[in-house]
């Protein structure tokens, strides 16, 4: 099994593990065995969705390297909840080029996140 064949298992066994979604889908572009790029919208069970969208190479050992990243999640209204992403548009934030977005434009410094940490974080939302 190839490194990017396991990298997409993954996510795909992550979003089966999760009781609150009601609908997911998941698009990748393998480029050339060595990258990925991966676009995805979940919808959770009130109505609110995450998009997320990765690009992530592959070193000689297999080993992902995220070089892209925004996982920005919404109310059923298309609010903006939080956003995180490595655009490097915020180079005052501490964490730069990581950072959260928050609604009213409130930035705060953050360290890279995957897909899981970022998945686990909108359950924790649902068992309050």
């Amino acid at each position: 099994m190839s490194a990017i064949t396991r990298y997409l298992e993954d996510i795909r066994q992550l979003l089966d593990q999760i009781p609150y979604i009601l609908s997911k889908s998941l698009e990748y572009e393998d480029r050339g065995g060595v990258a990925l790029l991966i676009r995805g919208k979940i919808i959770f069970d009130n109505f609110s969705e995450l998009h997320f969208r990765e690009i992530v190479s592959f070193t000689i050992a297999d080993l992902p390297d995220k070089i892209a990243y925004s996982y920005h999640y919404q109310d059923k209204e298309k609010t903006l909840i939080f956003r995180y992403d490595n655009a490097e548009h915020h180079p005052e934030i501490s964490s730069y080029p990581h950072h959260k977005h928050f609604p009213k434009s409130i930035i705060e410094a953050s360290e890279e996140k995957s897909l899981a940490e970022v998945m686990f974080e909108i359950c924790r939302e649902f068992e309050e």
